[in-house]
């Protein structure tokens, strides 16, 4: 089964896509994408997944179709956090999921489960790193430093500008012509994705969840006042997912993780980047499920 409509979350309208069986004891699997993709990037994996449990498929905030509030302060992590609550609340009886994450979705995915662990049945990150150890790894790393750059463009504006002056030079172009010349992109979802993105203001929204993060890209010595928290240890059994060949988080971002979770398992995938959600499916599909059913018949 599978529907599609909008919930109204915090004040907006968030596009949500319920697939699987609603009627499932288990907890649901909420899903959540990262930038630059939609909640439709999921489909892939879970069409390799036993049907036996819903799936919660959300375009978080900013992202087609769902609403694009207008000021940075309503990308701020508070405010992503309490999305994700709300939206377990919405849709799940138990109050319970299985929260998977790639990229940002990942990012504040580990931040919800570090400041909400009662909703957190089981954690799944694929290529996302722990907030308070990418910004360890921001301080100590030259390499994630390099690797982050892209961030201060993004945050300076003059991407987007740019792109508004001249439509052609529209990133959708340049990031998805690949997946579609190979085939990992099919002409409906490319179509998505390309109607997605001709908007300068999802341009604006996206890259808003960059601007109103606290993350420190030229940071001194000292760890910034965010991350002294005493609860960044995440309980909950977590399953990383990591395609090696990433070049956005680097291999000292990925081990600076472990002292952050107390049961933590990884998964990596060779020669695969960033993107294994869209690169490699059905390894994605594979690794989630032996997580799911390895150790706990209650999942």
């Amino acid at each position: 089964m599978q529907a599609a409509g909008f919930q109204s979350i915090q004040g907006i309208k968030l596009h949500v896509v319920r697939r699987g069986d609603a009627h499932s004891h288990a907890p649901p699997l909420l899903w959540l994408h990262g930038f630059p993709d939609l909640g439709s990037i999921w489909q892939r994996v879970i069409d390799h997944l036993p049907q036996d449990r819903l799936s919660i498929l959300p375009d978080q905030r900013g992202y087609h179709p769902s609403d694009k509030p207008p000021r940075v302060k309503d990308y701020a992590p508070e405010i992503l956090l309490e999305d994700i609550r709300q939206l377990i609340h919405t849709n799940s009886p138990s109050g319970k999921v299985v929260l998977v994450g790639h990229d940002w979705g990942g990012v504040i995915g580990c931040w919800f489960a570090a400041c909400f662990p009662q909703h957190v049945h089981r954690l799944i990150l694929i290529n996302a790193v722990h907030p308070a150890a990418l910004q360890t790894a921001l301080i100590q790393s030259p390499g994630q430093r390099a690797a982050s750059a892209y961030m201060t463009a993004l945050k300076s504006g003059a991407l987007e500008a740019m792109w508004q002056a001249d439509p052609a030079s529209n990133p959708f172009k340049i990031w998805f012509q690949e997946a579609q010349a190979d085939g990992r992109m099919g002409a409906e979802e490319a179509a998505l994705y390309e109607a997605a993105w001709s908007d300068p203001d999802r341009w604006r929204a996206a890259i808003d969840w960059y601007r109103a993060s606290p993350f420190e890209l030229n940071p001194g010595p000292d760890l910034s006042a965010w991350m002294t928290s005493p609860s960044w240890t995440i309980q909950t059994p977590t399953h990383l997912i990591w395609g090696e060949a990433d070049p956005v988080f680097t291999l000292e971002s990925r081990d600076a993780m472990a002292g952050y979770f107390a049961n933590l398992t990884c998964t990596a995938l060779k020669h695969v980047g960033h993107n294994p959600v869209r690169d490699a499916p059905v390894s994605v599909a594979h690794a989630i499920h032996r997580f799911l059913t390895q150790g706990n018949h209650h999942d």
